[in-house]
C-alpha cells in the first residue's frame, strides 16, 4: 500500500507540478528520472488540456498540435525514459499507470472546464509558450 501511494503521490506531482499549469518551459535540463517522469507527464497531460482548450478557444488546436509535436519529437528519448520509469514505479507498486496518469489528466481537464473563460484562455496561451521553441535574438 505504501508503494502505490508513493506511486500516485510521485505521478501527481509531475503531472500537477510540471504540466498543470504549464508556467515554465517543458523542456529537458536534466537526465534525471524525475526530469524524463516530467516530460512524460506533460505528455499525457498537455493534449488533454488542449482539447479542455480547443472548446472554448477557436483554432487552438492547430496551433497547440504544431507546437507539441516539435517538442515531443526534440524530447522523444527523455519522454520514454519517463514512461519506462513511471511505468516501473506503478509495478513496483501494484499500480496501474496508464489509469493512474490519465486519472490526474482528466482531473486537470475537469478543473479546465470549470475555470473562467479569461484564466482558461491565459493558461491555454501558457501551454503554447511553453511548447514553443526558444526564440532566437
Amino acid at each position: 500500500m505504501t508503494s502505490r501511494i508513493h506511486f500516485l503521490a510521485l505521478a501527481a506531482s509531475i503531472t500537477l507540478g510540471s504540466a498543470a499549469f504549464a508556467a515554465e518551459e517543458p523542456a529537458a535540463s536534466s537526465d534525471s528520472p524525475e526530469t524524463a517522469a516530467s516530460l512524460y507527464g506533460q505528455s499525457v497531460s498537455l493534449p488533454r488540456q488542449a482539447s479542455a482548450c480547443a472548446e472554448r478557444i477557436a483554432d487552438y488546436m492547430p496551433r497547440f498540435q504544431k507546437f507539441f509535436d516539435a517538442w515531443r519529437t526534440e524530447n522523444a528519448a527523455q519522454i520514454a525514459a519517463g514512461s519506462k520509469f513511471i511505468h516501473e514505479q506503478a509495478a513496483k507498486g501494484g499500480v496501474d499507470a496508464d489509469a493512474g496518469m490519465a486519472k490526474l489528466a482528466d482531473a486537470d481537464v475537469e478543473r479546465l472546464r470549470k475555470t473562467s473563460t479569461e484564466l482558461l484562455a491565459r493558461h491555454c496561451q501558457l501551454i503554447l509558450e511553453s511548447l514553443a521553441p526558444p526564440s532566437v535574438n
